[in-house]
């Protein structure tokens, strides 16, 4: 019983050693995301005239002054 004590003792410094040695890796680059360290490049956020939900102005449908986000909401009003 003792020896498998030490022989799991042994494999679990043996992981955390390998795991230690590793080079860290390189984040993922993703396009959809805006660049936390570049406040600039964030997407303004517009509110719907009709259901209060917050969206990217990219995709908003604009008619007069108000800002929808869908065409639905749009007709409705």
């Amino acid at each position: 019983m003792r020896i498998l004590f030490w022989l799991g003792l042994l494999v679990l410094i043996i992981l955390a050693l390998k795991k230690k040695m590793q080079p860290p890796r390189s984040p993922v680059a993703t396009t959809s995301r805006p660049d936390p360290q570049n406040p600039a490049s964030a997407e303004a956020m517009v509110c719907c005239a009709h259901c209060q939900i917050y969206l990217p102005a990219s995709e908003a449908v604009q008619r007069g002054e108000q800002v929808y986000c869908s065409k639905e909401h749009a007709d409705l009003a």
